[in-house]
């Protein structure tokens, strides 16, 4: 049964990314954009956005190399960072500097890719349980993060990829790779002290180093260095009453 489901999971995302060849990928290094480099068959073109000294461009480049590919680093600084947080705002004004943080990352890869389309690993976390606070409930429900995903987080990066003249094609949150999340639930994804189960034993399957496939989550936030440099910019959401 679990052999079934990850070839049923493997197929499903190979579909999703039927026709995709050529388009760029958000790629940090991690489990979810490194899933969706190799079920492409390396047809995506990794973008890695984040400040020289920040983590994800080390580990995204490493990786990158490791899987037979290379990406294309993005780098930033301190006003580039304003401008993109800004450009945010003006399209959700009730953006938190929590969620802004993220959003950065994107925004800069949607904005300085060279391709129509942008992939994302968007939905992974929510459907497969891999935020760690899942690990710290004992009846995981993922029911509040799958309503903020679609209700807030999605429809705003919609606008951005609108904004920047993009496409933005989110792979796991296609028809069948949701069934499949649906059908497993928060016991098929989490084990002791493992989460997101089912991605990290497909990355394995699909020839993923377990260093990759075993790698913790680092939000992009933090992975990229944003968050800190946020810390010492003010934005005109500071300004709210």
């Amino acid at each position: 049964m679990i052999t079934e489901r990850l070839c049923r999971l493997e197929s499903e995302l190979e579909q999703s990314l039927k026709g995709r060849s050529g388009s760029a990928l958000a790629f940090s290094g991690g489990l979810d954009s490194s899933i969706i480099l190799v079920s492409s068959g390396l047809n995506l073109k990794p973008y890695t956005a984040g400040f020289d000294d920040s983590r994800d461009v080390a580990v995204a480049s490493e990786t990158a190399l490791l899987l037979g590919s290379k990406t294309s680093v993005l780098r930033l600084d301190r006003d580039y960072v304003r401008k993109i947080a800004e450009i945010i705002i003006k399209l959700d004004p009730q953006v938190t500097r929590k969620e802004i943080g993220y959003e950065i990352v994107l925004g800069s890869i949607l904005d300085r890719s060279e391709e129509d389309a942008v992939v994302t690993g968007q939905g992974a976390d929510e459907l497969f349980y891999g935020y760690h606070v899942f690990l710290d409930q004992v009846v995981p429900d993922n029911s509040k993060h799958l309503e903020k995903l679609y209700s807030t987080t999605l429809p705003r990066e919609m606008k951005m990829a609108e904004e920047f003249s993009k496409e933005l094609v989110t792979p796991f949150l296609s028809d069948g790779v949701k069934t499949i999340a649906e059908s497993l639930g928060g016991p098929g994804c989490i084990g002791g002290s493992r989460n997101k189960i089912p991605l990290r034993d497909l990355a394995k399957k699909i020839g993923i180093p377990e260093t990759v496939a075993e790698r913790p989550k680092k939000a992009a936030q933090y992975g990229s260095g944003v968050q800190n440099e946020l810390r010492k910019i003010r934005l005109s959401i500071d300004d709210r009453r």
